[in-house]
């Protein structure tokens, strides 16, 4: 084969790969550094309610642990959510994948719930945001933001 024979298939390559953006990898253990959820219609009323809490003040205002989300390479998550007494209270279990600048997390345990939060990585720490029924109201109006940070 020719030199002139090779180019064509190495700049295909070079096309190809320069086009195909990686996606963000989020395999391994998570804890929240930033937390922001403004609930506009607090349970179907006219108040407004936003919980703010970051790493540094998290036990103070959550009164709970920092929450650990495990990302494993299969696609399959958890989300240990522990009291002050390090006693497990709450662990949602499902799946995620990325699509394109979207995070899509399909809870299967405790129940089916699927969310798609926008999504942004570097390095270390990924930021998700988007809407979600945090208040349990029945509406998907609750602004939910998270900034985390690979813990492993």
């Amino acid at each position: 084969m020719s030199y002139k024979n090779c180019f064509f298939p190495v700049l295909l390559f070079v096309i190809v790969s320069c086009n195909n953006k990686k996606q963000p990898e989020l395999s391994g253990v998570w804890e929240i550094e930033q937390l922001k959820i403004t609930m506009n219609s607090y349970q179907n009323s006219d108040s407004v309610r936003v919980i703010e809490a970051n790493s540094n003040n998290w036990e103070d205002q959550m009164k709970v642990r920092n929450i650990q989300t495990y990302f494993n390479a299969d696609g399959t998550y958890h989300s240990v959510h522990k009291n002050l007494r390090d006693s497990v209270f709450y662990d949602p279990a499902g799946t995620w994948k990325i699509e394109n600048d979207t995070l899509i997390i399909q809870d299967t345990i405790p129940a089916r719930t699927t969310y798609r939060f926008k999504v942004k990585t570097e390095q270390d720490f990924v930021e998700y945001w988007g809407l979600e029924d945090f208040d349990q109201d029945g509406k998907a109006d609750d602004n939910y933001y998270s900034k985390q940070r690979r813990i492993k």
